[in-house]
């Protein structure tokens, strides 16, 4: 077992995004990433880090040195659910977790946690899903429009990712900014139609990093969201509830 994790931090929270929102969550945050979104609101967790940022549910705080080998980071997981019973979930994120697939396939094969884990994901590594997949219960994946995040377009990754999780309770946000063309928005709604079928579908618009507000108007907002159901009924708004009320 000689594939450790480069983990950026460790903390509990209410879920803020998804089908899942308003749970109470143990994050997993894996430090790394395949893209650069504009967007992006965790930009310290971008690239590998030195030190892991563990905040127990009893109040302590650590510091870890990375990489974590797998038996620790399930030691931290099997803490965190002793000390906090109403831990629902366990959040795999990023960063991109999945870029480190290798790690996470090892500590779910061989340590299985105590919760069901979530995978929060951009969607884009289909390849990578194959060896974690039949660990985790839920997947979270991202829709990239190229209008909103600055990034190429990732049709043909986002569809084969989206194949992938066939069988797999799966969801999907699309976040959207001032900027997001509505075509975008029809024709991902429509890939997600079709390799996802009738799933949920969430708008999500995006926030200013500053202050929290949203980088789009309401009247827009409701332009998107109604593009998004005319092709896929399960679509609908939901921002960061997190960030509504200040939370990490």
């Amino acid at each position: 077992m000689g594939c450790a994790a480069n983990i950026s931090e460790l903390f509990v929270s209410w879920q803020g995004e998804g089908s899942r929102v308003g749970e109470k969550h143990l994050f997993v945050r894996f430090a790394g990433c395949n893209i650069r979104c504009n967007y992006c609101d965790t930009p310290e967790s971008l690239v590998p880090v030195d030190q892991a940022r563990v905040d127990f549910p009893d109040g302590r705080r650590r510091r870890l040195d990375n990489p974590l080998a797998p038996a620790a980071l399930a030691a931290l997981v099997e803490e965190f659910c002793r000390l906090d019973p109403t831990i629902a979930m366990i959040a795999i994120t990023g960063g991109e977790p999945l870029v480190q697939h290798e790690a996470i396939a090892e500590w779910l094969g061989c340590f299985r946690p105590p919760r069901p884990c979530l995978l929060e994901t951009n969607a884009v590594l289909p390849a990578a899903l194959a060896g974690v997949i039949e660990y985790v219960a839920v997947i979270s994946a991202d829709i990239k429009l190229p209008s909103a995040g600055g990034e190429r377009p990732m049709w043909d990754e986002h569809r084969r990712f989206l194949e992938a999780c066939s069988g797999s309770e799966v969801y999907v946000k699309m976040p959207v900014d001032r900027g997001t063309e509505v075509t975008e928005v029809r024709r991902a709604a429509r890939l997600v139609r079709e390799t996802a079928g009738e799933v949920d579908l969430f708008v999500q618009p995006i926030c200013d990093p500053a202050d929290d507000s949203w980088l789009i108007e309401t009247g827009q907002l409701e332009c998107l969201v109604d593009a998004a159901a005319a092709e896929l009924p399960g679509a609908r708004m939901l921002p960061q509830v997190h960030k509504l009320m200040g939370l990490r």
